[in-house]
């Protein structure tokens, strides 16, 4: 058998050991999520000026489509000798057919911009949820410190380290270790 503070020493740097690793793998998990949502944020943001840019040129496209409808009204309308209601009816006509488009580009850019800003909280939450589960992993502190402490006295116990405490309690038979240790800790330290 293994000397038993030996024993109790090898298995507490052996459980600190695993705690480290544990804690720098959630660690890079952690970084790794939030060099992830950097890049999606990134994307996000080309998505939507993709969005605008789209946008400015199916409005600057239609603007002058407008702008040859009216030129070509007001020339009709000149040529023809027609005044008054009709050739205003034919602007008219043309302005709100502008209007109608503009409004309807525009509202198709607000619907695909909402649905990137959807989807770029959806990323965040993912992330968020990613950092949380890898932090839960992580063990720091008094947490850290029971783990160590117990691998120790568990590898203390396993190579005899409370057997001397058996003679100083009796006979162990029909008590839980931990019972027993109890026992031979109360009888060996007495004030």
């Amino acid at each position: 058998m293994c000397d038993p503070i030996t024993m109790g020493t090898v298995m507490a740097i052996g459980k600190a050991s695993e705690i480290s690793a544990t804690n720098q793998a959630a660690s890079a998990q952690q970084q790794a999520a939030v060099d992830q949502q950097i890049a999606q944020n990134a994307q996000r943001v080309q998505e939507q000026e993709d969005v605008n840019r789209k946008a400015g040129m199916e409005l600057t496209q239609g603007k002058r489509e407008a702008l040859r409808e009216q030129a070509s009204a007001r020339t009709a309308s000149a040529e023809s000798g027609a005044m008054g209601g009709v050739a205003l009816r034919n602007l008219a006509n043309v302005y709100m057919q502008e209007g109608i488009n503009q409004g309807s580009i525009i509202s198709l850019a607000e619907s695909d911009l909402v649905k990137i800003g959807t989807q770029s909280q959806a990323d965040f939450l993912s992330t968020r949820s990613t950092i949380n589960q890898a932090e839960s992993k992580k063990s720091t502190g008094l947490s850290a410190a029971l783990q160590i402490g117990a691998a120790g006295a568990q590898g203390y116990a396993a190579g005899g380290g409370f057997t001397g405490a058996e003679a100083a309690s009796g006979s162990t038979l029909g008590k839980t270790s931990w019972q027993a240790s109890k026992d031979a800790f109360g009888k060996t330290w007495t004030f």
